[in-house]
């Protein structure tokens, strides 16, 4: 009998502290960024902080941006949204086999028809996306904590990117277009496109790493044929 390779032992459950890694990645980062970015724009409340509890600056920050990093994250999925949008089309013809992959599953277990890649709507593909995540994170447990860490990645570049939107309206709402310059214009609006397309890479990053994830899956169990790039 041969011996097990390690690869067959089970995953380890992640511990607590992965977890909580993931979430200062995801959450407190971008709420800790926008809430600095208000405390420089409007530093009056801290200053009130400062004279009347000093102590409790930092466990505020820390409450503070947590809270906001959870607030951000609807925006954040609808910049997720515009990204997967923007990286799918450019990745239909890498992702066209382990769609038809896939749909051939689908179509044998639960009787549901995947339309072909080349006709294939960004919201459609965004059901698939997570169904293939879905099966490898079954087939492959070893390879959970690289698709978690792109996931996390992901979001943390989409909530940044919510938190430039956020800040951007804050201070419109609270009288601060008086003080606009073209300076400032031109820095808001460069901090936005840099969010965004830092959303776009980290994105497209993700989608690399699936579609590598499921080819070493298939040559794994032998079924390389459909598995070569295009």
């Amino acid at each position: 009998m041969s011996p097990a390779r390690k690869d067959d032992a089970p995953a380890r459950p992640r511990s607590a502290a992965a977890w909580l890694y993931d979430d200062l990645l995801a959450w407190l980062c971008p709420g800790g960024l926008l809430l600095t970015a208000l405390v420089l724009r409007h530093p009056g409340g801290l200053h009130a902080l400062r004279a009347q509890a000093p102590e409790l600056v930092l466990p505020t920050w820390l409450a503070g941006a947590y809270v906001l990093g959870l607030a951000l994250s609807p925006l954040g999925r609808l910049v997720y949204t515009f990204a997967q949008a923007v990286v799918w089309p450019r990745l239909r013809r890498a992702w066209a086999p382990a769609l038809e992959f896939l749909g051939e599953r689908l179509r044998r277990d639960e009787g549901l028809q995947l339309p072909p890649a080349a006709t294939m709507t960004a919201s459609q593909f965004h059901d698939a996306d997570r169904r293939l995540r879905e099966y490898l994170e079954a087939v492959a447990p070893e390879s959970r904590a690289a698709l978690d860490r792109m996931k996390v990645l992901c979001s943390l570049s989409c909530n940044a990117a919510a938190a430039c939107f956020v800040f951007v309206l804050i201070d419109a709402l609270s009288g601060g277009v008086a003080d606009w310059s073209g300076g400032r214009v031109a820095i808001a609006c460069a901090a936005i496109a840099l969010a965004l397309v830092a959303a776009v890479y980290r994105e497209r990053r993700r989608q690399r790493t699936q579609l590598s994830v499921w080819r070493r899956v298939r040559i794994e169990r032998g079924e390389d044929g459909a598995a070569a790039p295009p």
